[in-house]
């Protein structure tokens, strides 16, 4: 939620979802630049650390970005991952590479990729019976260290 462009896109689906019924469970969002306000969820545009983790420690599943900030602190807090890349097509980021850091974690098992937001209900379900929640592995601690080195923007 703090990225400087908007992700209306994964917002909207997931507040559509809720609002139908798809999704039962508690949702709680943290929207940051995007201009789209949830109906049926309860939102934050910005939550402080402490927020944070309180809301990641009380999450089964965390749906995210793929943001480095993100995946570590959903794999830290063994947490159930569904990753929606932001993509250069929808102007909401500069290129694809989150896609590649996505399908690198699909491939891993540590999370369920979310290429298209329409199979977003299908990817949560898979989720929650296929990935292997938890920090430690070795391919996330190569990724923490590379971006880290970058200093990339959470």
């Amino acid at each position: 939620g703090t990225h400087k462009d908007p992700f209306d896109r994964l917002i909207k689906k997931v507040d559509e979802l809720v609002a139908q019924g798809a999704i039962r469970d508690k949702v709680v969002m943290q929207t940051g630049n995007s201009k789209y306000e949830p109906k049926a969820c309860e939102f934050y545009h910005f939550v402080g650390s402490d927020k944070f983790e309180e809301l990641y420690k009380s999450a089964d599943t965390i749906i995210c970005h793929a943001g480095a900030g993100s995946i570590i602190n959903a794999l830290k807090n063994k947490k159930h991952l569904v990753i929606v890349p932001r993509l250069k097509k929808f102007h909401e980021h500069t290129d694809d590479h989150q896609l590649d850091l996505a399908e690198a974690m699909e491939k891993d098992g540590k999370a369920v990729c979310v290429r298209d937001v329409e199979n977003l209900p299908e990817a949560i379900n898979r989720a929650s019976v296929s990935t292997a929640p938890g920090a430690g592995g070795i391919l996330e601690n190569k990724i923490a260290d590379y971006l880290k080195s970058l200093d990339v923007e959470k």
